[in-house]
Parts: C-alpha cells; structure tokens; sequence
C-alpha cells in the first residue's frame, strides 16, 4: 500500500501539472509552477510583467514589493475558498490554497529626498493539499494509520523602489519548501515520504509612464479636459524562481531538481485619468500583457541533469516582443478592460509545449465604487468627504479566475481572492 501510495501521488502530481516535458523540464515539487494570483490568472497569469497592488504578486515576482511599497503601506491576500484541483473528479480533499501579506514604507519625506525611495517586507504561504490516505499492512485490508499527504511552501519577502522618472522595483523570496507525499517505512518504524529544501527567488520590475514622461520633460500638456489626462505606461518584469539545491525523498535515491524557472514580459497600459476627490482616478483603461516562461532544466537519458543560464530558451525578441512560441518555452498572452477602477473584465491564452487553453476572470474594488459615490455625492471640485478619504487610503477587492477551454484535467478550475489594500498614511 505505502508504496502504491507514493507512485500514485507522483502520478497525480503528474497529472496536476503536464507542462513538463521528459527531456526538459522534469522535476521536484512542480506545485511551485502554479500560478498563484486569480487577478492575474485572468490574464493567462501574466503577474510577473504588470504592476498591481495584489499581495500574491510578490510570489510570482518578487520585484513587485518594491513598487508595491512605494504607494501603500499594507496589502493581504487569501483565497476565498481555497481552489478544488480537478474539479472534473470531484475530490473533495485535492486543494489548493495561498495567503500572502506585506509591508512597506516610502522614506521620501522622512529623509528629505528629491525622489520616491520605499522598502517593503512580505511573507507567503502556498499549500497543495493532496488528502488523506489509510495506510494498510501486508497481511490485509486492516487500517493501521492514515497519512495526510501535502506541500507547502513559505515565503519571505524582501524590495525596495524608485521613483526618478521610471518606477523600479528589485526583490527577492526566501523560500522554505517542503512536501510530505507519503509514509514510508515498516510497521513499526513508521516514517514520512518526506523533503524539505530552501530556495530564492530574485525578480525586478520596471515600470515607464511614457506620458508623465513627455510632459515632464518637454512641459507640454496633453490634457483632455482640465480634470482628465492621457496616461501610457509601459512595464517590464524579469524573474528566476526557484533558485536551490536538489530534492531526494528516500534515503540515496536520485535527488531530482527544482523547477527552476525564467521569467520575462511585456506590458502595456492606456487610459484616462480623472479625479475624485483628492484622489487620481482611473476612468478607463485597457491593458495587455505578453510573458514567456522557461524551466532552466535539462534532463538527460542517464537520469542526470543541469540547469540552463540566463534566460534558457527564451528568446527576449522572438518570444516576447514579437509573441512567437516554440516548443520549449510557455506563452502567456493576457488583456484586461478596467471601468472607473471599480469593474475589470480579463481573458487571456497559454500555449505550452504540452497544453493550451484560455483564461477569463473578472474584479470587484470597493475603492473605485467609494470613489464613485464621492464624486456623485460631493460633486466635482468639492472639498472631500469622510467617503473620499476611505477611498484614498483603504480598498477592498475580489478577484476571480477560470481556465477554459482546455482538455486537461484543471478544466474548469476556479480561484477566487480578496485583497485588501492600505495606502496614503504616514508614520
């Protein structure tokens, strides 16, 4: 039993995640290579390439809590519930759940700087619950114990951003990852299919606002109307992931590798911004993002295996700039209309070497709505109202994602999210 056991949980990890390829790309823990935010999920999980104020995008890139940190004080995320995996089997005990919070502070005023300087903390917390298993002796169906087979991940998160006429955001995880597959021993001795490991994870993200940019430099205004002006921004996020040493379940057996990963994509957003209140209001927008995904590693027939540098077989021009796709490399190509900050409509696609489907998801923010009511309250110009000042420091906002249209089993998987967001005070 113990040791059908541990083949079928490797058979289901399998399962869970087909984008890995026998001569590439094979290895330990590849629940690490979810991704984690249903805000981005809707957006075929482009998080690691666009700014957001969702606390789950410093798991994707660890960049993101440096500009996190500049605007905002606090941000947390959990999922509401936590996700059904293979929702198609019905099995109430496969889940899948994250929790992510941080921290940080913008030292500009405190140390009388010409520019935005901020440092952010965060910690996280990935688990893949696979349930709970009878485990049976050799002379019959007698239950002797049970196992609760899971993974999990903890991380910790550290950034720092600039504000100089381009946003800049650097960062790193520290990562504890362990996975508890299955119990392993004899009768008497009983032990854990058990392996823990540290890893790092090291992202930046670029931010440029291409018209913020043209008027501050050559004091032109392109305004629309005295209350509402053009905004274009331009982004870019690079990371590599899971950064460690091997992982071995049993004893001398060969230690398979992590899913070391690279990361690097391209974002555009265009809009208008208005006010409410004190406040700078999107009105509208419309965003798209374009990522590329490669995991760094190269398995041999011998069973030995390497890590590839740099971007492995990302090609930076090829795969991101122009969107082509080759059969090693993971495309991610996402959109996303956002009305008056308060509504936000995605889709998106993703085509692997082993699979492609689509992404849809949608948000709900309070802050935008309380911007809303202000404006409709207080009129435009007003002095702002106890309404205005919830809506320039706190927001509240669901996110929630599907995949679609795909033949494997993750077909109709749902996450959903809150996060909530704490921003404009000083210390």
């Amino acid at each position: 039993m113990k040791t059908s056991l541990f083949a079928f949980l490797i058979a289901v990890e399998i399962l869970l995640f087909p984008t890995q390829s026998r001569s590439q790309g094979e290895t330990a823990v590849p629940f690490l290579l979810i991704t984690t935010s249903p805000e981005g999920n809707g957006m075929a999980g482009t998080t690691a390439s666009q700014p957001t104020t969702d606390a789950f995008a410093t798991i994707a890139n660890p960049g993101q809590l440096g500009l996190i940190s500049l605007r905002n004080l606090f941000n947390a995320s959990t999922y509401v519930p936590r996700t059904d995996w293979l929702p198609q089997y019905n099995l109430p005990d496969l889940s899948y759940g994250v929790t992510a919070l941080n921290a940080g502070y913008n030292v500009r005023e405190l140390l009388s700087l010409p520019f935005d300087l901020s440092a952010g903390i965060g910690y996280s917390r990935v688990s893949l619950n696979l349930g709970t298993f009878a485990v049976t002796n050799s002379s019959g169906p007698t239950v002797i114990s049970t196992f609760d087979s899971e993974e999990h991940c903890d991380s910790y998160s550290f950034g720092i951003g600039l504000d100089y006429f381009v946003r800049l955001g650097l960062g790193f995880n520290l990562k504890n990852i362990e996975s508890h597959l299955s119990p392993i021993g004899t009768e008497s001795e009983m032990g854990n299919g058990s392996a823990s490991v540290s890893a790092t994870d090291f992202g930046l993200l670029l931010e440029v606002p291409i018209v913020g940019l043209f008027t501050d430099l050559s004091g032109a205004s392109l305004n629309v109307s005295p209350q509402i002006t053009p905004f274009l921004d331009l982004s870019f996020g690079y990371t590599k992931a899971n950064v460690g040493n091997e992982m071995s379940y049993i004893g001398a057996a060969p230690a398979d590798p992590l899913p070391r990963t690279a990361t690097a994509g391209l974002g555009i957003e265009a809009g208008l911004m208005g006010k409410s209140g004190n406040s700078d209001w999107k009105l509208v927008s419309f965003r798209v993002a374009r990522q590329a995904d490669d995991i760094l590693v190269v398995r041999y027939e011998d069973g030995t295996f390497e890590y590839q540098s740099g971007l492995g077989d990302i090609g930076f021009s090829d795969n991101v700039v122009l969107g082509h796709t080759n059969d090693k490399v993971t495309m991610r190509r996402g959109w996303q209309v956002e009305v008056a900050e308060v509504l936000c409509l995605r889709g998106g696609s993703v085509e692997s070497p082993k699979r492609s489907y689509t992404t849809s998801g949608y948000s709900i923010s309070l802050g935008g709505l309380m911007k809303l009511v202000n404006l409709i309250v207080a009129g435009p110009g007003a002095q702002e109202s106890w309404i205005g000042f919830v809506a320039d420091h706190c927001d509240l906002q669901f996110h929630t994602a599907t995949y679609d249209q795909t033949h494997s089993p993750i077909a109709g998987t749902r996450s959903q999210s809150l996060n909530l967001v704490v921003k404009g005070f000083s210390l």
